[in-house]
């Protein structure tokens, strides 16, 4: 039985086993099992996320050799900064990196909604309750002069005298306030409906005086430009894109509650410094 043996151990194929286990052995000895937290892959598909980031930032050109190692040695040190960063729990109190996290699993979701193309009764019925952002608005010109207080009516008054006898004193000049093709419904929240209305119809290159909201004013209209209503098929595309990124947030944000369902949320409704 020993001389079996003995033979058994010079065979070539034996001491190749043997050699195998012993490596195999050795390996499992000085390299532990690592988890999947704790793993770090270079995988085919991160090379080539890599290599396209370059190639989109560089009109096309491949990476060279040793510009790719120098790409993946930066991917792997922000992999490495990136999970230990989760793993001290630095996301947590840090408002900038959650929010950096969130607003990247925010645009993987956006991106993975599909939105199908409006069809022409919804496009028309979308674009009627927002046509205020696409009709084109009466554009208005004009120099006013302000004047407050209790006799603002009656400086007002002479400051125009002086304007059209050409005596207006320097300080006038400096004081006056020039509106530059400013649409119309902007101008009312500071001036009133009843100024705007009143200088509109007015005569263009005519000083007067008008009373508004915010106090009295000598007043000059250089040019009114009335707007138009603009229908859908000027700015058909246009229309089209913004429904469909309106639908596509709501999408996004019912595919955001549907994720919410795999996780048990507990709320605090009690009051501030109430009971528990």
């Amino acid at each position: 039985m020993l001389g079996f043996l003995r033979r058994l151990v010079r065979e070539p194929l034996v001491q190749f086993m043997v050699l195998g286990a012993v490596i195999f052995a050795v390996h499992a000895a000085t390299t532990p099992s690592v988890s999947k937290e704790r793993l770090i892959e270079v995988t085919p598909a991160v090379r080539q996320s890599i290599v396209d980031a370059f190639k989109a930032s560089h009109e096309g050109r491949e990476p060279g050799a040793d510009e790719l190692a120098k790409l993946v040695d930066l991917w792997l040190l922000n992999e490495i900064t990136f999970r230990e960063a989760l793993a001290q729990g630095l996301d947590k109190g840090d408002e900038m990196i959650r929010d950096r996290i969130t607003h990247k699993m925010r645009l993987l979701i956006f991106n993975g909604v599909d939105v199908n193309e409006p069809t022409r009764a919804e496009l028309s019925a979308w674009y009627e309750k927002r046509r205020a952002a696409y009709d084109i608005p009466d554009l208005v010109s004009f120099i006013a002069v302000p004047f407050t207080g209790a006799d603002a009516e009656a400086q007002s008054r002479a400051v125009l005298d002086e304007i059209r006898a050409g005596t207006e004193p320097e300080d006038v000049q400096l004081r006056a306030l020039i509106f530059g093709q400013r649409p119309r419904q902007t101008l009312e929240p500071s001036f009133g409906k009843d100024f705007v209305d009143q200088i509109v119809a007015g005569p263009t290159g005519e000083w007067r005086v008008l009373p508004s909201t915010a106090g009295w004013h000598v007043v000059r209209l250089d040019s009114f430009v009335p707007g138009r209503r603009v229908e859908l098929d000027e700015v058909g595309s246009q229309v089209a894109q913004a429904w469909k990124d309106e639908r596509r947030r709501v999408l996004a944000i019912a595919a955001t509650r549907d994720l919410g369902k795999a996780y048990v949320i507990r709320r605090d409704d009690a009051p501030a410094g109430g009971n528990p």
